[in-house]
């Protein structure tokens, strides 16, 4: 007995690096056994349906999930652009969320329609145990009376703790705050919308339990106030565009805070007024992070900056160790400062070059060199500080942004490449297209676990070349409409396509993003590509005038077998979106 619940421990560790649908395909079903392991599993892990093929999505629907369901905790669904629409089809296909009588954490992933959002918010209501609830990266164009009455939804559940909002609206400012009170919302995200003071007193009056907030702030007034002192807060991670008193006034008003971290793009305290307020105000901090950008007017305010935080209570009392980054330009020194060690997923190389300079109040300059919280690296910077970049080093990179060509020591940062997933290169249009593509083929070399190349600024006449001399054996998605689609020269025409089609990448390509000019050209890409899953394709007819295709046209001239969104995009084009396979 001991030895058959040794192998299952093995076995459900083993289950927690596959996805979920290979699960399903190499075990449901064999035995009871096996059954019972991924009832086990699915209990503790959820379901996770991203970037799967249609075939594997429609096979698990009608198969799989009318036995598992009410197993299953935790469920991920997504639009993005390898499963389009799915969202919808799994609401249609499954009739109901109510089915999912244990299911505590859902989230979705880039839904851009309303009606989808409001049919899924509609049955959140048929899950009582919902403790966790995640809208990720979503692209909206509803108003805000509409998001309103989607927020009071969301704040009515019973047991919802956590709320993870990432939404993008196309108009600035669209965001806006429930009027529901919520007594068990105690975790709270918002990215990429920022609140004012109005709404952020409002978002603390109806979630009056929250401990744990992560949020984007405007350039809050000066002569902003809290009715109250915020107590539940004790943990804060704030965005901020300029530092104002109104920002300082909220930081004075959770006076329980143990965890503070702080994103400033135009700081203008130094390190002995952060030390006042500390010792004033926030008595119970332990963990201080942060990354502030401020401009001084000569060298000697610099070092007055610097020098601030290299007192007793930074250094000996607290061990707060912060690196300093700065630079001349238009007659002002460019600082950028941050806590030791670096304590976000994204690190973007802006001050290291030839003009720039780095210290730090370590014991010694060359400690917390290695920045293994960052996933995320954004390098566009052509010359290196030598220095810098000759110690620091990116151990965890999964994503990386890269202008080329780049130099030696730039690259020295990333001594390994093999947890990359997803890679976003640019080139100028003057430098020699031999060492580009050299250096770029090096990269991807080392890059075993890359999936996802994504060509951003680029010649966009070599766009089309560039793809018969890359080769890997891992990419499986190449994104061709990144950043300058609109370019007609960024288009390819159908000869462009079928030579495309000859190549090892295309023969591999799961999901492709591309620019066409001629509609025939997605018949060619559908059945020329064995493993392609899915499909954007943006058309760009050769001349603006000429007749291309409506929704209702595409969809008759295309087989019915295929998923597909259409949208429309800019003027004298046309998205659609198929998911294939």
């Amino acid at each position: 007995m001991k030895l058959e619940r040794s192998i299952n421990k093995i076995l459900l560790d083993i289950f927690k690096y596959l996805k979920s649908i290979h699960l399903l395909q190499a075990f449901s079903n064999l035995n009871s056994r096996f059954n019972n392991l991924l009832i086990i599993h699915f209990r503790t892990h959820g379901l996770d349906l991203r970037s799967i093929s249609k075939h594997e999505f429609d096979t698990l629907c009608q198969q799989n999930l009318p036995s598992i369901a009410k197993h299953i905790t935790g469920l991920r669904l997504s639009d993005d652009d390898d499963t389009p629409n799915q969202i919808n089809l799994f609401l249609s296909e499954s009739s109901t969320l109510r089915q999912f009588v244990q299911l505590k954490k859902l989230s979705l992933y880039h839904i851009s329609s309303y009606a989808t959002i409001q049919k899924v918010v509609v049955q959140l209501r048929y899950l009582p145990l919902l403790t966790h609830f995640d809208l990720i990266n979503c692209h909206l164009k509803f108003h805000q009376k509409t998001l309103h009455e989607i927020l009071n939804r969301i704040w009515l559940l019973l047991e919802l703790k956590h709320v993870h909002l990432d939404l993008n609206f196309v108009n600035a400012n669209e965001f806006t705050t429930p009027t529901i009170r919520s007594k068990c919302i105690e975790y709270l995200i918002i990215e990429n919308s920022s609140l004012n003071s109005i709404q952020l007193i409002r978002l603390f009056r109806c979630t009056p339990q929250l401990r744990h907030l992560t949020i984007i702030i405007d350039q809050l007034s000066n002569d902003t106030e809290f009715p109250s002192k915020i107590e539940s807060i004790s943990s804060l991670k704030l965005v901020v565009d300029h530092l104002t008193n109104g920002t300082i006034t909220l930081l004075k008003n959770v006076p329980n805070l143990t965890s503070l971290t702080l994103q400033i793009e135009n700081n203008h305290m130094n390190g002995h007024q952060w030390k006042q307020l500390i010792i004033d105000y926030l008595p119970k901090l332990k963990i201080f992070q942060f990354v502030m950008l401020c401009n001084v007017n000569n060298e000697d305010e610099m070092n007055e900056m610097f020098d601030s935080y290299r007192t007793s209570f930074w250094v000996t009392e607290r061990q707060w160790y912060i690196r300093c980054h700065w630079k001349s330009e238009n007659n002002e020194i460019a600082i950028l400062l941050y806590t030791l060690p670096y304590a976000l997923q994204i690190y973007n190389c802006l001050f290291e070059n030839a003009n720039g300079h780095t210290k730090s109040t370590c014991p010694k300059e060359d400690n917390y060199c290695s920045y293994k919280r960052v996933t995320k690296l954004l390098q566009h910077c052509p010359i290196s500080n030598d220095w810098f970049l000759s110690h620091i080093r990116f151990y965890n990179i999964r994503h990386l942004e890269l202008t080329l060509p780049v130099a030696d020591q730039n690259l020295s940062t990333l001594p390994r490449l093999d947890r990359l997933i997803s890679l976003d290169i640019s080139s100028d249009a003057d430098v020699d297209g031999t060492i580009v593509l050299s250096q770029l083929q090096s990269i991807i070399n080392q890059a075993s676990r890359l999936q996802y190349l994504i060509i951003g600024h680029w010649e966009s006449s070599s766009v089309q070349q560039l793809l018969l001399h890359i080769t890997s054996n891992s990419i499986r998605r190449l994104d061709l409409q990144s950043y300058h689609y609109a370019k007609r020269d960024r288009c390819f025409n159908i000869e462009q396509c079928k030579t495309f089609l000859s190549t090892p990448l295309a023969k591999q390509c799961q999901v492709l993003q591309i620019v066409v000019n001629d509609k025939l050209s997605t018949n060619e890409l559908i059945n020329g590509m064995p493993n392609l899953q899915a499909l954007k394709v943006v058309f760009q007819p050769s001349d603006r005038n000429n007749h291309y295709p409506g929704r209702r046209v595409m969809i008759r001239w295309l087989a019915s077998g295929f998923s597909r969104t259409v949208t429309e995009n800019l003027i004298g084009t046309e998205t659609s979106r198929f998911w294939i396979r």
